[in-house]
């Protein structure tokens, strides 16, 4: 079974995230076997009823009374998505996170064995309400964590705040300077090109395409609490550039917290104003080994 790419939406309460699955459901679910996982604190799901009022074709996983990334709810979403995952083999898995929830820990999700081999993270939405970004930014620490695990961060309700759009966009770039901003009202993007870049070949349509199947791809996760030298960085974040899809995600170094993200040869390496998470690397790409490249990471802090 190859792996399965995987989709993140976060997004605070109202943002506009089931509006946005809902076009995923629209544009997809006649040619594609969707997975979908809502995930909600309180013990009833109200946002799935609207989903199956699309009158169209998922599967769909409901995880409620709590935020699946929560340490006490982790094991057992674990457990329940990977026999979600056996029982009907989608094409793709979106999770809808609860909008009260931490995201940050979505390494630990993709890292762990059990999923490790079926999933893949292909990408990271967060809804970002314009009208209450101020409220919610200021009260709410997880709504930054959101923030700054997207690829990319969906600017919701413009219509209600066209005065606000042009600080709200600089805050969103200080807090993830990697990600892509897109402006809309009722979470109208164009998925066919917002996805088709995304989305591995056997989801993007030819028949062609349909025949070469998905992709063998990996996800390693490097996590540290020392700190690395900027030379040494980079001397990773080259070598590793060049045999990997993708690597994302934040570094300290000996000059303070940076923003990494690389495409296939192309680095971008940003200093950022803070980092309370320590190393996080996500690492995409094929044949990667999460051991081989979590030691020598270490063995290049250890160098320091």
């Amino acid at each position: 079974m190859k792996k399965i790419p995987f989709y993140l939406v976060t997004g605070f309460l109202g943002s506009g995230k089931t509006t946005l699955i809902k076009q995923f459901i629209g544009r997809y679910a006649d040619s594609k076997k969707i997975a979908i996982i809502q995930n909600e604190y309180a013990d009833v799901n109200i946002d799935s009823r609207e989903l199956k009022q699309t009158g169209k074709s998922f599967e769909l996983l409901e995880m409620n009374n709590g935020s699946v990334f929560c340490v006490c709810l982790l094991g057992s979403f674990v457990h329940s998505m990977v026999d979600f995952m056996h029982q009907h083999q989608p094409d793709l898995v979106i999770l809808e996170a609860s909008g009260l929830s931490d995201p940050i820990t979505i390494s630990q999700i993709i890292s762990t064995s059990a999923l490790g081999n079926l999933i893949w993270l292909a990408h990271s939405y967060t809804i970002v309400d314009a009208l209450n970004f101020q409220k919610t930014i200021e009260r709410v620490g997880r709504n930054t964590h959101q923030i700054r695990v997207a690829d990319t961060v969906v600017l919701n309700k413009c219509d209600l705040a066209i005065e606000s759009l042009s600080e709200i966009r600089k805050k969103l770039l200080i807090i993830n300077p990697f990600a892509k901003v897109v402006e809309t009202s009722y979470c109208k993007i164009e998925l066919s090109e917002e996805l088709s870049f995304h989305l591995p070949v056997s989801l993007m349509g030819t028949d062609q395409k349909e025949n070469a199947g998905r992709p063998d791809v990996n996800s390693a996760v490097i996590k540290s609490t020392k700190v690395v030298s900027t030379e040494s960085l980079d001397y990773f974040i080259r070598k590793y550039s060049l045999i990997t899809y993708r690597i994302k995600g934040y570094v300290e170094t000996m000059n303070g917290p940076v923003a990494v993200q690389t495409s296939f040869e192309h680095i971008e390496i940003k200093q950022v104003p803070d980092n309370p998470f320590h190393t996080e690397m996500v690492i995409i790409g094929p044949e990667i080994d999460q051991k081989v490249l979590q030691q020598e990471f270490e063995n290049l802090c250890n160098q320091n």
